[in-house]
């Protein structure tokens, strides 16, 4: 249930919810993951409960969809979903669930090697490699498992490592040179880890090697991370249209840093940046009640300022304005991706702001 302030498209959708797990196997790479797929289905939806880890707490996060249901027998606008670093395939199911409500198919992958349970030093680095390919990778099989997922109208969604993920998959390669520049000319060392390795990385998905794809027709990021890793040059070939939600106090994907340049510098003919203000890095995460037992894991998803409720309300109705608009041609919803915020009550749009570029 939604809170009373909560914008227009919040409000879930009509369809019911199937939920289903699939595990892929990439055997170009000798790599295999899960994917957690929620779709439309014909079977009437219900509480539901998916087990996870964020950190070292074991968790529950309360949904709303019916395990294996049979999916409607028509085609639906297909959306894949990165997760954080470290992260969980159900970091934003609040989302993923009200997509498919409005009817979308929602592939969320858990990328192996980043997760709670199995990040390794090494991965921070080489998943700026093998996360895009495995997004790629799922846009390729899911619509050979769910009938229902249109494989040619697809649309990416990224949360902080998640966000250069997708942003990476659609078509804006990794530049050496730019990120040389950046971290000989910066004191903030934090994407600068990656610069002993870089060479390695840009070759295999660096500018001069990744193409957009013609299925990928919109991408909504969420705190994306890394845009120093991804210059000028190689954002510029970003034309799909593009979203960007952003706490304006965000440490760790700095909003000046990474937000607001990826915002700025986007090819994009149609492109949002949606600004929290007072907000850090976890507003669209999910925040089980079991991590208020521990402060380290805690910290992984609170917020000092924004309810998280209040904050997903927001981002699901701009998710919905914004897929809806661009891959579903769904006009009455893109009306919500105006500055002036329409559909939000009187006194609900303190410390919001969407900025509409070209």
């Amino acid at each position: 249930m939604n809170r009373p302030d909560a914008p227009p498209l919040a409000v879930r959708g009509i369809y019911n919810v199937g939920v289903k797990t699939l595990q892929l196997t990439d055997n170009s790479r000798s790599r295999a993951f899960t994917v957690e797929v929620w779709y439309p289905s014909t079977e009437s939806d219900a509480p539901i409960v998916y087990e996870s880890v964020i950190g070292e707490t074991p968790v529950k996060i309360s949904g709303r969809a019916k395990r294996d249901a049979a999916p409607i027998a028509e085609k639906f606008p297909l959306i894949i979903a990165s997760h954080g670093q470290p992260g969980i395939r159900f970091q934003y199911t609040y989302l993923n669930e009200q997509l498919a409500s409005r009817g979308f198919v929602v592939a969320s992958i858990e990328h192996t090697g980043s997760t709670y349970t199995d990040l390794t030093q090494q991965d921070y680095v080489t998943s700026l490699v093998y996360r895009p390919q495995d997004v790629l990778f799922a846009l390729d099989e899911i619509p050979k498992i769910i009938l229902s997922a249109d494989g040619n109208n697809v649309g990416l969604l990224g949360y902080s490592y998640g966000g250069y993920s997708v942003i990476n998959a659609a078509g804006a390669g990794l530049d050496g040179e730019a990120f040389g520049e950046y971290c000989r000319t910066s004191a903030d060392k934090g994407p600068c880890f990656a610069l002993p390795f870089f060479s390695g990385l840009e070759e295999a998905r660096g500018i001069n090697v990744v193409q957009a794809d013609p299925r990928i027709k919109a991408v909504f990021v969420m705190a994306p991370y890394g845009q120093p890793w991804l210059g000028e040059t190689s954002l510029a070939n970003l034309k799909v249209p593009f979203f960007v939600a952003v706490g304006e106090d965000d440490d760790v994907a700095v909003y000046a840093r990474d937000g607001l340049e990826y915002f700025r510098r986007a090819g994009s003919e149609n492109k949002y940046l949606l600004t929290l203000e007072g907000a850090q890095h976890n507003p669209f995460v999910e925040c089980p009640e079991e991590l208020r037992n521990t402060w380290t894991d805690f910290e992984r998803c609170s917020e000092p300022v924004w309810n998280h409720e209040r904050a997903h309300d927001i981002v699901k109705h701009f998710a919905l304005a914004f897929f809806g608009q661009y891959l579903q041609g769904d006009a009455s919803a893109g009306e919500f991706l105006a500055s002036d915020l329409p559909g939000f009550k009187p006194r609900t749009t303190l410390g919001v702001r969407l900025e509409v570029g070209q």
